[in-house]
């Protein structure tokens, strides 16, 4: 006499059939039934429906009612879930209205896509409490079957935290394998079949009549105008050559192919949008006619054949050892070989006195399992954000859904998922995650919760002078919540320095910079070194005891120096990458003008006026020999237009004469020669009549160096993806 506990036996339709087939099994006739659900009304209609059912089939099972989930799965040999997190209102509304605003459209949304993403994370802590009480107190051995989507979700986030023995079970194989007989006029008796993938994304990899293959039955179909349904489920089978366990309704929102290319493309397809809002709506508005139904006039009661549904063969072959071949969604312990270990599959299982028994698949046809993977990518990043905490992963399961990656942008999706996220945690729907970096996919803790510190000189630096204190601007960016006080300690080498405009004793190497949550504070020190400097390496940078604390280095290098003489006649500027000479050219000066030609390797030049440093571009810094005018334009390689920006992408130069910068593109680069008046107004890094000492620096850009490289960006000094800082690299002394 097994015990057999519904939890959510409050869905009375679904309960009432799952019941009824399992009291018709005569070995099943004595079982205790435990119903519980929280909701008390629904709960009592299960008491009295199930009452009526055993007198109807005269039956001596018993029936136990529960509101403490706990107390009724005590004991149990079999625990059926069949749960709803949220109901209609507020979790599904939320689930469809959110994402409509940004213009994501849904059918069904329970079981993949941001629907299917929220939906799980509401219902896995949930589900991880019924299996948890099983593993408590639940009967030695007792099988965890859940009908509650989504399934692979569910069922692989009990696997991974519990591991308690569970099966998922849905009615998508057994009822498509009726439809695709009665779509091709055959026989079901005498149709056979073999399918695997994952729930609602597994496949007919076997369709037989009489032991031969069926499928040009079904390929026919694709030619017959007169044949108009499933239209979303044949043409993935047109595409893929196998055909889906699930309905098109479910399909289309679980692939990029179909909803998001708009109106027209609904239509063709006749796809159902918010198809499933509807279902909800009549399911409630009929909900009182429906209970009178089911609880049947005058204490009789309508007792239907049993169904199709595997829930109660399990349970008969299990007490019986009557062998049976049931499909069931299980961990993926090397059964499908080709998709990935621990993920949920749906495949048939061998069930008997022994249990459940997974069939071995092996690989699936490569273009099946590539389509699986698309969707179980967002399957395990769901059931890593539910079990970890972690906030990031929610934008990542959203971000990784096909549908949602092919609708939507990344800002938006990010955007999208803050808002079901409030919306859920005001309805009491999910807790709290680990909050990340702003905007990102990062968690805060240990990344965005540090204070970033940075040392820049005031002025640019040539030499280090132990009689001349330096002058830098310290600047603590506090990212976190807490705020921070210090205490901040300044080291340097080979050369130790102290604080303070005279002698060593005017602070020691330690100071306090308090900073609140969220700010920037910056503050000028002075530092004395040691010992004088003449040409590097010299490294300064701040520590602290605090771990939040995060610094940047601040390094001091000896400069190229070129000479007023060797400016004149013309001085080599080199950049190299890997092998190439990405950049050979010469500069020269001719009072105060910047003179520089010479040649560029680049075999794809493109131009982004927007973003100039992301393509084709050269980038030309110069600064006052004093550090405090440091200019950036960039130089755009094409031979008519703009081709001179300032930092802030605005044409500069040409109306005056101030830059001319002139090119000529040939298949393996350009060659080009530039001409800037470092005393021009919007320049003015030397006194107009009075050349002087500046600095110079440059960033090379290039799309593709031929066949070997694809785009580049290297400094001056050699560095890949190089960013000019106040230590530039070059000091020109005319």
């Amino acid at each position: 006499m097994p015990k057999i506990t519904l939890i959510g036996a409050g869905s009375v339709v679904f309960a009432k059939n799952l019941i009824s087939d399992i009291l018709q099994f005569p070995e099943l006739s004595d079982a205790t039934l435990a119903l519980m659900d929280i909701d008390p009304a629904r709960l009592e209609t299960a008491r009295v429906m199930t009452e009526r059912v055993i007198r109807k089939l005269g039956v001596k099972a018993r029936v136990e009612v529960f509101s403490d989930r706990r107390k009724a799965v005590a004991g149990a040999n079999y625990v059926i879930c069949t749960i709803q997190v949220g109901g209609y209102k507020p979790g599904t509304v939320i689930d469809f209205e959110i994402p409509r605003k940004y213009g994501l459209l849904q059918t069904i949304g329970d079981t993949l896509g941001v629907g299917g993403v929220f939906r799980g994370l509401r219902t896995i802590p949930r589900i991880l409490e019924i299996a948890r009480d099983i593993a408590d107190v639940g009967a030695p051995g007792c099988t965890f079957l859940n009908y509650t989507n989504p399934m692979a979700m569910l069922c692989m986030a009990v696997d991974h935290a519990v591991g308690v023995p569970t099966v998922g079970l849905c009615h998508s194989v057994q009822g498509t394998s009726q439809q695709l007989a009665g779509y091709a006029g055959l026989d079901f008796d005498h149709v056979t079949y073999r399918v695997a993938g994952i729930n609602h994304m597994a496949f007919f990899l076997d369709y037989k009549y009489r032991g031969q293959d069926a499928y040009p039955f079904l390929f026919k179909l694709l030619d017959d105008p007169a044949f108009t349904q499933d239209k979303v489920r044949f043409e993935m089978m047109r595409r893929l050559g196998y055909f889906v366990t699930e309905s098109s309704e479910h399909q289309s929102e679980y692939n990029p192919h179909f909803i998001h290319h708009g109106k027209e493309v609904i239509k063709k397809f006749d796809i159902p949008i918010d198809e499933y809002l509807r279902r909800c709506e009549s399911i409630i508005a009929t909900w009182k006619k429906a209970e009178a139904e089911l609880i049947g006039a005058d204490g009789d009661i309508v007792v239907n054949p049993q169904t199709h549904e595997y829930g109660s063969f399990i349970i008969h072959s299990m007490e019986t050892n009557t062998p049976r071949v049931i499909y069931g969604n299980v961990p993926n312990r090397n059964l499908i070989t080709n998709l990935p270990h621990r993920c949920c599959v749906e495949l048939p299982v061998l069930v008997d006195a022994q249990g459940l028994q997974p069939t071995y698949i092996g690989d699936l046809p490569p273009q099946l399992a590539a389509i699986c993977r698309t969707n179980i990518n967002v399957q395990e990043l769901t059931v890593a954000a539910a079990l970890t905490g972690k906030r990031e992963h929610i934008y990542h399961a959203v971000m990784t859904d096909p549908h949602a990656a092919a609708t939507l942008p990344l800002d938006k999706i990010w955007a999208m998922c803050d808002d079901l996220i409030e919306a859920h945690q005001k309805a009491g729907l999910l807790g709290e995650y680990a909050p990340v970096i702003s905007n990102t996919g990062r968690t805060r803790a240990g990344t965005g919760d540090k204070v970033l510190v940075s040392l820049e000189p005031v002025k640019t630096l040539t030499a280090l002078d132990a009689a001349t204190p330096v002058e830098f601007v310290l600047t603590a960016t506090n990212q976190g919540d807490k705020p921070f006080s210090g205490p901040l300690a300044i080291e340097a080498g080979p050369v130790a320095v102290t604080l303070g405009g005279s002698g060593s004793a005017a602070g020691g190497n330690t100071l306090a910079l308090p900073v609140g949550p969220g700010k920037t504070v910056s503050k000028r020190i002075k530092l004395r070194p040691a010992a004088s400097v003449a040409k590097g390496p010299f490294t300064v940078r701040v520590t602290s005891s605090d771990p939040r604390v995060l610094g940047h280095d601040y390094v001091f290098k000896e400069r190229r120096l070129v000479s007023g003489a060797a400016a004149k006649t013309g001085a080599p500027v080199e950049v190299r990458f890997m092998d190439n000479k990405l950049l050979s050219a010469q500069l020269k000066l001719d009072g105060t003008v910047l003179e520089l030609a010479g040649r560029v390797l680049d075999t794809a030049v493109k131009i982004d006026e927007g973003s100039p440093w992301t393509a084709s571009a050269i980038e030309l810094f110069v600064n006052s020999e004093h550090g405090s005018r440091l200019r950036q334009f960039f130089l755009l390689p094409r031979e008519k237009g703009i081709t001179v920006l300032n930092r802030e992408r605005q044409p500069f130069g040409k109306k005056t004469a101030t830059a001319a910068f002139k090119v000529k593109i040939d298949k393996g680069g350009y060659d080009f020669t530039l001409r800037l008046d470092l005393a021009a107004p919007g320049v003015e890094v030397l006194e107009t009549g009075k050349p002087g000492a500046f600095f110079l620096d440059l960033i090379v850009a290039a799309g593709a160096l031929g066949d070997a490289h694809s785009s580049c960006r290297v400094g001056w000094n050699g560095k890949l993806n190089s960013s000019a800082t106040s230590a530039h690299y070059a000091f020109v002394i005319p």
